[in-house]
């Protein structure tokens, strides 16, 4: 979506009112559009948040400058790897219960069994070593040296603050905060 010359002044109608796509709610609406087509949110769910009549509707999917905002939008979140991760995201909810059963069965191998313990254990209380997806940034500064660019990037993840223990020594108590 960014820098196409279709959607400058490009408009749809969301809630009844001719609405730019690049404004704020036009870029919303894109978001939103390209994660339906992904399978990600419901058709109906999409046409009642931003109130679409069907003929607007049909208006819409018509339109070229939406049609190559949704590409551009749809390539962009495929190459941040951002539809990947709301993909898996929906998919990890059916988790919790595939582990249940197995944890539940008596007639499975008791190591799957144990394992699915510990699986929901860790998803119960957000352990685990993975790291949250997207917590990893591009970190750049760029030199422009008249014709000459020098172009510096690191990828920086964020470490977990180390948890503070305070001690309480009237009442002999110690308590850990943080993580």
């Amino acid at each position: 979506m960014s820098g196409h010359p279709a959607t400058t002044n490009a408009t749809v109608v969301l809630h009844g009112k001719p609405t730019e796509l690049n404004s704020d709610l036009g870029r919303k609406f894109i978001v939103d559009a390209v994660r339906a087509a992904e399978g990600l949110q419901e058709d109906d769910e999409l046409r009642a948040k931003y109130e679409i009549s069907p003929s607007d509707l049909k208006k819409i999917a018509e339109n070229t400058a939406v049609i190559a905002a949704i590409r551009d939008e749809r390539a962009r979140r495929v190459r941040n790897g951002q539809a990947a991760r709301e993909a898996a995201q929906q998919r990890f909810i059916k988790s919790p219960a595939i582990m249940d059963a197995i944890m539940s069965d008596q007639q499975a191998n008791p190591r799957h069994r144990i394992e699915a313990s510990r699986e929901l254990r860790a998803t119960a209380t957000g352990g685990g070593d993975e790291s949250p997806a997207g917590a990893s940034e591009l970190f750049s500064i760029v030199f422009h040296l008249g014709a000459d660019v020098e172009r510096l990037e690191k990828v920086i993840t964020p470490k977990p603050t180390p948890p503070v223990i305070e001690h309480n020594d009237s009442e002999g108590v110690v308590e850990e905060q943080g993580q």
